[in-house]
């Protein structure tokens, strides 16, 4: 009993080794980005914070700039050009084929092709000159759209400038036809007349409105 109260009561001295004293070991982190960090500093150093925020720069700095090119980056097939819009506004660039770069979340752009196209239209009612109704189905209509015409087109009558300039002019000039002649003439005497006369008219149309 007394020797434990004695123990107690003596200081505890420091190992030694050949007479010197031997300290316990202390420790220094080390922050990731290269900064020594002494001793009871909390871990996330100014140092540390800095770098952090370095790195989430870098990091949106490259996701933007890939972000730009995903969307820049565009290819017009073969037969078709491209022309271009910014913010709604129809620009003067026609691209050629191939691959292609543009204002990134500013532009954007449509393929239109110049090569001949057929299209077959809906079903065409119309009423003839002594009031019989009849329908035209499979009309067939093959266009073809001038390079150096196309940004005027579309400025004038939208991106599908070919209805409102073919596709509804061979409606109304088919209804026409009809409506001045009578079903006998039509399926009959004229019926042959029919094509030249909508082309014609169509082809003027074209003209006055282009």
């Amino acid at each position: 009993m007394n020797d434990q109260q004695s123990t107690k009561g003596v200081a505890m001295r420091p190992q030694t080794t050949d007479g010197v004293a031997m300290r316990p070991p202390t420790y220094r982190s080390v922050d990731p980005c290269g900064y020594d960090m002494p001793d009871g500093m909390p871990h996330l150093s100014k140092g540390r914070k800095q770098c952090t925020a370095i790195t989430a720069a870098v990091v949106l700095v490259i996701a933007l700039g890939i972000a730009c090119i995903v969307d820049s980056y565009h290819k017009i097939n073969e037969g078709y050009v491209g022309i271009y819009f910014r913010h709604g506004a129809i620009q003067e660039r026609v691209s050629e084929p191939g691959v292609h770069l543009m204002r990134p979340f500013i532009d954007d752009y449509v393929e239109v092709k110049i090569r001949p196209e057929t299209h077959r239209m809906d079903p065409v009612r119309a009423i003839t000159k002594d009031g019989i109704e009849n329908t035209f189905k499979e009309i067939n209509v093959i266009t073809t759209v001038m390079k150096d015409k196309l940004i005027f087109m579309a400025k004038k009558f939208g991106r599908d400038f070919k209805k409102s300039l073919v596709y509804d002019r061979v409606k109304e000039d088919l209804r026409i036809f009809c409506a001045n002649h009578t079903i006998d003439e039509v399926y009959n005497t004229m019926f042959l007349d029919i094509v030249a006369h909508v082309k014609e008219n169509v082809g003027s149309s074209i003209s006055r409105l282009g």
